[in-house]
């Protein structure tokens, strides 16, 4: 059951007390504003191993009292990590896994006397949110270091009684004054970064070098044992997907001879009915009734008629051959696949006499061929050849 916050509209400053002398492990603290008593006071018995301040250093806030560099070197002393965070403006405390403070209140001597809004947090999911959009505000932290402090504080008395006085040229002395501690303290960093890592660099290039080397030569080696295995693992699952597709076909035609029941199927799925003049085309299952064998041959409506077995055995055999082919390496799309079969189910017509009727269908019916207002449509006996045959889209993914 999550906890719920705790709301405060008075000085949180005893609460933060109370709770981070609890806490045994780490606590971040975000205050733009820093002054004795509070800040102090706050981390007053505390127990923690480790604590990191964010604030704002500003020559500024320590000349108009804003911020207490005494406060900042007490803390710094008492082995608190200082940074200064840009355009801070969030009052924040937390303690990683424990508990987390929200506000308006600054650890400063105004801040408990304001009238000010916190609130307060012990739900560990909600603590490490909390944690976790804070931690996107680190890489734009700079450290505060006793040069800095020392920097300002041999100063900020002479600075003090000149900013009485507040004019133009004051401001613009602060700023660079502001401006000579951080360039100082960044060129005093820079030249450490660089005297340390000139003499890493070489061995870390050697090493890298090295170690690309190596980790290259075994990516190539398991790349191609990664092929084989794959290339011989595809080519099983091919035979044994082009082997079962290939029973299921041959069972359509069991000695060569095709079943009335499954002429019947194929007529209830693809028989349709121009219902002239109204030019509704309906499905007409019972036509499946009306077939009859000719000559061993399964037909269906009179004068020039539909061969069925002729349009189930040969579209059996195109997807025979098209089976051998993908076995053989080459390559047919579903779309040709589709014109063959449907080439076929078109020209599947025989005259009264039996002779194949050469040319019947008109290119006006579009998917259906027509024997007067009767007629197969095409694409719904392609479908169910594919159906019945078993050919899915574990088939085309070998080709595709």
């Amino acid at each position: 059951m999550r906890k719920p916050p705790y709301y405060y509209l008075k000085n949180i400053s005893r609460r933060w007390h109370t709770e981070i002398k609890k806490v045994d492990g780490k606590v971040i603290i975000l205050s733009p504003y820093l002054t004795s008593k509070t800040a102090e006071g706050i981390l007053r018995d505390s127990k923690f191993s480790e604590c990191e301040i964010y604030t704002i250093f500003s020559v500024h806030n320590f000349i108009s009292g804003a911020s207490s560099l005494k406060t900042l070197k007490c803390l710094y002393d008492k082995g608190c990590k200082l940074y200064h965070l840009p355009r801070l403006h969030a009052k924040i405390i937390i303690s990683p896994g424990r508990f987390a403070t929200i506000g308006s209140q600054n650890l400063t001597r105004n801040g408990v006397k304001n009238k000010e809004a916190s609130v307060i947090t012990f739900d560990v999911k909600e603590v490490n949110k909390i944690e976790e959009l804070l931690n996107q505000w680190i890489p734009q932290r700079k450290c505060i270091t006793s040069e800095m402090i020392q920097h300002l504080e041999d100063k900020i008395i002479n600075l003090r009684k000149k900013f009485n006085l507040i004019n133009r040229e004051l401001k613009k002395e602060i700023n660079d004054l502001q401006d000579e501690i951080w360039q100082d303290e960044e060129e005093r960093i820079e030249i450490e970064r660089l005297n340390k890592e000139a003499e890493e660099k070489r061995l870390r290039e050697e090493q890298r070098l090295q170690e690309l080397k190596r980790v290259q030569e075994e990516k190539r080696k398991q790349e191609e044992q990664r092929k084989l295995e794959a290339k011989r693992v595809q080519e099983e699952q091919n035979r044994k997907v082009v082997n079962t597709i290939r029973d299921t076909l041959q069972q359509l035609t069991p000695h060569g001879q095709i079943k009335k029941e499954l002429a019947e199927e194929f007529i209830r799925t693809c028989a349709y009915w121009d219902q002239f003049p109204r030019g509704d085309i309906v499905n007409a299952p019972k036509y499946a009734k009306h077939i009859k064998n000719y000559r061993d041959n399964w037909i269906v409506y009179t004068g020039n008629s539909f061969s069925i077995s002729y349009a189930i055995y040969n579209c059996q055999q195109v997807l025979l051959e098209f089976l051998q082919e993908i076995e053989s390496g080459k390559v047919m799309s579903r779309s040709q696949l589709l014109e063959k079969l449907e080439l076929i189910v078109k020209t599947a017509v025989i005259k009264s006499n039996g002779d194949k009727f050469i040319n019947y269908y008109n290119e006006n019916w579009g998917n259906f061929l027509w024997f007067g207002n009767q007629g197969i449509c095409i694409s719904d006996f392609v479908n169910l050849i594919l159906t019945k045959g078993g050919i899915d889209d574990r088939l085309f993914g070998l080709i595709e």
